[in-house]
Parts: C-alpha cells; sequence; structure tokens
C-alpha cells in the first residue's frame, strides 16, 4: 500500500466513526445493562440449583440408619451400591438409630 491509499483507508475509517458515534453510546449501554442483567440471571439459576440440590442430598437417610458404618471402605453392609447416594432416598432396608 502506498501512502496515498493509507490515509484513504485512515478518511474511510474517520468518516464510518463518525457515522457510528451517535449510536454508539446507546449501543453500549444496552450491552452493558444487558451484561448485567444475564449475569444476574445466571447468579439466579445457579442459587436455585444449589438449593435443590441440597434438598435432594438432606433426604438421604443413611447417616441416621443402624446399618451404616461410617466407613469409606464399606458405608453400607446392606446396600453397598446405593450407601450416600439418590438411590438411597427411600431405601427399604433403613432402620432409624435408636439412641438410649
Amino acid at each position: 500500500m502506498t501512502l496515498n491509499s493509507n490515509s484513504i483507508v485512515l478518511q474511510l475509517l474517520y468518516n464510518l466513526i463518525q457515522i457510528i458515534q451517535p449510536i454508539l453510546v446507546p449501543l453500549c449501554f444496552i450491552a452493558a445493562w444487558g451484561f448485567i442483567l444475564i449475569l444476574g440471571w445466571s447468579l439466579w439459576n445457579a442459587l436455585v440449583d444449589t438449593t435443590n440440590r441440597a434438598k435432594t442430598m438432606h433426604q438421604i437417610p443413611c447417616s441416621n440408619c443402624q446399618f451404616f458404618t461410617n466407613d469409606y471402605r464399606l458405608k453400607c453392609p446392606v446396600n453397598p451400591l446405593s450407601a450416600n447416594t439418590e438411590q438411597a432416598i427411600d431405601c427399604p432396608d433403613y432402620r432409624s438409630v435408636v439412641n438410649y
């Protein structure tokens, strides 16, 4: 490119910026608020999902069962594959710990 063609490109860019300038501020304003809204929505969804997951995990009765060993090698001798999982929520072998 020669010096003359560079000045033509710069002149075109300058003219393009002058044309876009009136809509640039509102466009950036909308983009910034859109980003804030999407961020807030994502945080809200993460909070709701976490709360729902916590409610599900708190329904697992294994830690209050008399068969629960609290040993990482064998947590439950009756149902070792479903111990401390969501499958144990309605465990037919659940027996509450009796504290005297």
